[in-house]
């Protein structure tokens, strides 16, 4: 019988890099491009299957909103996460020079490391892209991190972002006491 776990991710990046698209593309396979922006935080949960881990993953994934007011708000929006995608939009490098506030704000809002996938967004807009895929590669190794590109507008390697964060969240030591542990094993 396959484990079952349970885990609380944050979707971080910029505003309007693709974090809801890239939500609504992987819990309801839809895209739809007249998004309204997020205020604080909204979130979705979807169950999938890791057959590489032999388990089952429920996850739940909180989509903060990405405008710098917002980010005293963000704050409490973290607690309890175990992994987060951290998205940019090859069409803005700005989004991409912006990933390391990202990240510090991740660990410093829960306390610790935690997992994270470098999502490269948009790709489909080849012709506007600014960010490569060796810059954005060579981030992502420099910090220890996985990296995908994706397209929440064609659903190119969005199932695949959040397969790859599940397994690393499944692999990752349990650093929580067992009270806050966020995953269980049956």
């Amino acid at each position: 019988m396959p484990a079952e776990y349970r885990f609380k991710i944050v979707m971080l990046g910029d505003g309007a890099v693709g974090k809801t698209a890239l939500t609504l593309r992987f819990t309801q396979n839809h895209f739809d491009s007249d998004y309204k922006r997020t205020i604080g935080s909204d979130f979705a949960v979807k169950r999938m299957e890791i057959p590489q881990r032999d388990a089952n993953c429920t996850i739940q994934v909180w989509d903060l909103a990405g405008q710098p007011r917002f980010e005293i708000v963000r704050q409490s929006f973290y607690r309890g996460s175990r992994g987060g995608l951290l998205v940019f939009d090859v069409t803005r490098r700005r989004t991409f020079l912006n990933l390391d506030q990202w990240k510090e704000e991740a660990f410093k809002n829960t306390g610790r490391p935690i997992p994270l996938v470098v999502v490269a967004n948009k790709v489909d807009l080849v012709e506007s892209r600014v960010v490569t895929t060796e810059e954005g590669k060579e981030y992502a190794d420099k910090n220890k991190f996985l990296y995908v590109e994706s397209s929440a507008l064609s659903g190119e390697n969005v199932e695949s972002a959040y397969v790859t964060l599940c397994t690393m969240m499944i692999d990752a030591p349990k650093t929580s006491p067992p009270s806050e542990a966020s995953s269980a094993t049956t």
